[in-house]
């Protein structure tokens, strides 16, 4: 197998004012933690949703708890 890459021991040409600047973000540009971090904006809609989200979850658990319930008192009179 041949490798299709190519080394050549010669560098770019850099030019000296630059090559010793310190790394420092540019105005503007984001941190790469912000590209990945969700931030929730806090609306009245993003609020209504969460809201919804744990009433559903409540009620989602009270119908599991209830019908176990339900179905225990049903078993024990067989």
């Amino acid at each position: 197998m041949r490798s299709t890459s190519v080394r050549t021991g010669r560098r770019l040409p850099v030019d000296r004012r630059y090559r010793d600047l310190p790394n420092e973000p540019l105005p503007g540009e984001i941190e790469p933690w912000q590209a990945v971090t969700p931030i929730r904006p806090d609306t009245a809609h993003s609020r209504s949703l969460r809201f919804l989200d744990t009433a559903g979850e409540l009620l989602a658990a009270v119908a599991i708890i209830g019908g176990g319930m339900v179905l225990t008192g049903l078993a024990s009179l067989l």
